[in-house]
């Protein structure tokens, strides 16, 4: 059981860090403010609850389990989707309305008109 726990808790580790990788190198690649925002969404998606849960499984299997730091995971969890929703939104419009060039390929644009 403990090597299936390993494993997981590595797997889960390996996955989250790559949500990271995958951020970073888009943030490399694209060319205007609204693709750069949208492509920190794999890191706060993918990445931070994955790491939060191989490091809360990482804790039990260490210390014991205890069920302040699962609600204290789940809250953080939680919270880094809502808010990170929310900031995309907010730093999409500021780089819209800021009047950085966009991409050609953006289509449709919703926002021309606001």
């Amino acid at each position: 059981m403990s090597l299936v726990l390993d494993l997981l808790i590595a797997a889960l580790a390996i996955v989250g860090a790559l949500g990271f990788l995958v951020s970073a190198v888009a943030l490399l690649r694209v060319r205007d403010a609204l693709s750069m925002v949208n492509s920190l969404g794999p890191a706060t998606g993918v990445g931070v609850p994955l790491l939060l849960a191989a490091a809360l499984l990482h804790q039990g299997r260490t210390e014991g389990w205890d069920i302040v730091s699962v609600v204290e995971v789940v809250l953080a969890v939680l919270a880094a989707l809502v808010v990170s929703s929310i900031a995309s939104n907010a730093l999409g419009r500021a780089a819209y309305r800021s009047g950085a060039p966009l991409d050609p390929k953006t289509d449709p644009n919703e926002l021309a008109g606001r």
